[in-house]
């Protein structure tokens, strides 16, 4: 299922002669993203408000470090059938913060921003509402790292369902060997100028634009899907340490000391009984109870999942 409008200025036929007897399957044009103002017409059916959303930050430690800029692309949808119609260039938003601590060579080498350009910078917290409050749902690339950040200072993004368009997907299956945003736009065609936060979710909405090449799925409908579960957080309180092993092949991830209900091996699962019968089984000697913690889009990729 093609886009009726794309994200390109120009065809490949207008710069690659297709007669002369190379096959379509031996090259490869990569062209420069351009988000159109829309990529399909809007249909008669109801239509629902996204945004994506982008942060760059002073490094990539959800604890200690901040957000130095933020981004926000408003787009409509058709959820019956998972198409992206109008994109809101005109209420988009982009906004530079000087944080409370400062920029590590390395996020300045990735995002060209350094302490003096963010220096008495601020973001208005009102113009960020405005956006969200008529948001039906929010997108990034990474939620578990932008959800946390830019949860810290505006509390309207933990009263919106999120989704993510990297845990969403199952990459490798669709033929991508990783899921950064660079490397599946050039497999989709494109190339684009990151890492502004704004150019990353023009990147990031173009994707949820696409279509899936094994299973034929639009990104947008797996990704929607994904944030309509239920799931469950099941923790391994107390596990034995010699169990280590058999926890992280099974998929746990240790949160450690220091953290809200921390020093333990956890889990998000579908089926909170079957996995708390593994734990019984596999794990401890003798039966434990295990609480299983709802996990939904208004908690998912947010410190707030850890609050019980």
């Amino acid at each position: 299922m093609s886009n009726e409008f794309p994200n390109f200025d120009f065809e490949v036929s207008d710069i690659i002669k297709t007669n002369n007897g190379i096959l379509e399957d031996d090259w490869k044009v990569l062209r420069r993203l351009k988000i159109p103002d829309m990529f399909n017409r809007p249909s008669r059916s109801e239509v629902k408000r996204g945004v994506v959303l982008d942060v760059e930050a002073t490094g990539l430690s959800l604890q200690n470090d901040d957000v130095i800029q933020l981004a926000m692309l408003p787009f409509e949808y058709d959820p019956k059938n998972n198409r992206i119609t109008n994109v809101c260039k005109e209420i988009s938003f982009e906004g530079l913060r000087e944080p409370c601590t400062s920029i590590s060579e390395e996020a300045t080498l990735v995002t060209g921003i350094t302490d003096q350009m963010v220096r008495g910078k601020k973001i208005d917290e009102s113009a960020v509402n405005n956006i969200i409050k008529d948001t039906d749902i929010i997108f990034a690339h990474n939620a578990q790292f932008d959800r946390i950040m830019v949860e810290k200072h505006w509390p309207c993004f933990s009263k919106k369902p999120w989704a993510c368009t990297f845990r969403a997907v199952d990459w490798l299956r669709e033929g991508y060997a990783a899921g950064k945003l660079d490397y599946i736009g050039a497999q989709f065609g494109w190339f684009y100028d990151g890492h502004t936060a704004l150019a990353d979710c023009e990147a990031c909405l173009a994707i949820l634009a696409q279509t899936l090449p094994e299973s034929g799925r639009p990104v947008l409908e797996v990704v929607r899907a994904a944030a309509q579960k239920v799931e469950y957080l099941i923790c391994a309180f107390d596990a034995p340490f010699h169990k280590k092993d058999l926890l992280r092949d099974r998929g746990y991830r240790w949160r450690p000391a220091g953290l809200p209900n921390g020093r333990v091996w956890w889990i998000i699962c579908s089926n909170e009984q079957k996995e708390i019968g593994w734990l019984n089984s596999n794990i401890y000697d003798t039966e434990h109870e295990i609480v299983p913690h709802e996990v939904t889009a208004f908690n998912q990729f947010s410190t707030r999942m850890w609050e019980f």
